[in-house]
């Protein structure tokens, strides 16, 4: 920034290409939320992850579980614990060896002449805060580990496990097994929740959990927990916004800006009891942020956008 020049300008200043300017509005952020007298961001853009969760039934709210298949174990699902949803796969293992859970298996990954990253996720959950699980990625017939998470502590509250496969370029296209399963000896009940499978040719794995119900950008593939979910990209361009102000108060204005903060001169003021709503699409890539000039009056609305490839 330092070296920056008023020739710079092109480079402050985006000239939306005919194809933006022309793109159908495909991203929206709701929001109803309290404004302060310290300006907040209202929404900042940006594409965020974008993944596949190759996985038909993540959070077990389907009570179909034929997807996962027993090894060492009883599986059922229960409704006792939950991290999303109201249900989650009950494993009761047999208590006679390490490595009692279940499975599941993945569809035929297709050659690539590329790496490919299979990552897996899960969240896990004890009756009792004692034992441990482990999550793998196995071949198809389960014979050989390909990759393993450190054994996890059981605890009376959810925990994450995760772990990554780097499929080597030019492999033959194979299906693969995630399994999740004590990691030593024990017969203490694990809820599992929360189930991930991803596949992809960069190494920047997904952190978060995807399933078509995790809110807007979300989606399954076909019918909700019983198919693929996707979790498409976030808005990067801002093209327009509709912002009421709820407050009756007249001293309680709300001051809207785009690409700035928010201040009593760098905003829009938007009295109490109106709506502001631009007419005309407008073209912002940073952020919109709001500020009130006192009180904590609450704004509702829509901000418009699109991906912006």
């Amino acid at each position: 920034m330092a070296n920056e020049r008023h020739t710079d300008i092109r480079q402050w200043e985006v000239d939306s290409s005919t194809r933006q300017s022309v793109h159908p509005y495909t991203k929206y952020a709701p929001f109803r939320t309290a404004t302060s007298t310290t300006a907040s961001t209202l929404k900042a853009v940006g594409q965020g992850e974008v993944a596949v969760n190759l996985i038909t039934n993540p959070s077990v709210e389907s009570s179909d579980i034929t997807m996962f298949t027993a090894a060492g174990s009883a599986i059922s699902q229960s409704t006792d614990q939950a991290s999303h949803g109201t249900n989650s796969l009950l494993v009761n293992p047999a208590n006679s060896a390490a490595g009692e859970g279940f499975y599941w298996q993945s569809p035929t990954i297709p050659f690539s002449v590329n790496v490919q990253h299979i990552t897996v996720q899960c969240e896990h959950r004890g009756a009792s805060a004692s034992g441990n699980a482990t999550i793998e990625i196995r071949d198809a017939d389960g014979s050989t580990v390909l990759a393993s998470s450190a054994d996890d502590n059981l605890a009376t509250s959810f925990r994450r496990i995760t772990t990554t496969y780097a499929v080597p370029a030019q492999t033959a296209g194979a299906s693969y097994r995630m399994y999740v399963t004590t990691g030593t000896q024990h017969n203490i009940n694990m809820y599992i929740d929360k189930m991930g499978f991803e596949i992809r040719e960069d190494t920047t794995a997904v952190s978060t959990y995807v399933d078509g119900n995790q809110g807007v950008n979300y989606e399954w593939t076909g019918t909700a927990n019983a198919s693929t979910s996707i979790k498409k990209p976030d808005m990067s361009v801002i093209r327009g916004i509709q912002i009421k102000n709820e407050s009756s108060s007249a001293g309680e204005i709300v001051y809207v800006a785009f690409d700035s903060t928010a201040s009593s001169s760098t905003g829009i003021a938007v009295l109490a009891g109106e709506t502001f709503e631009t007419n005309f699409p407008i073209d912002f890539r940073d952020k919109v942020s709001v500020v009130s000039a006192s009180g904590t009056p609450t704004v509702k609305g829509v901000i418009w956008g699109i991906a912006g490839y």
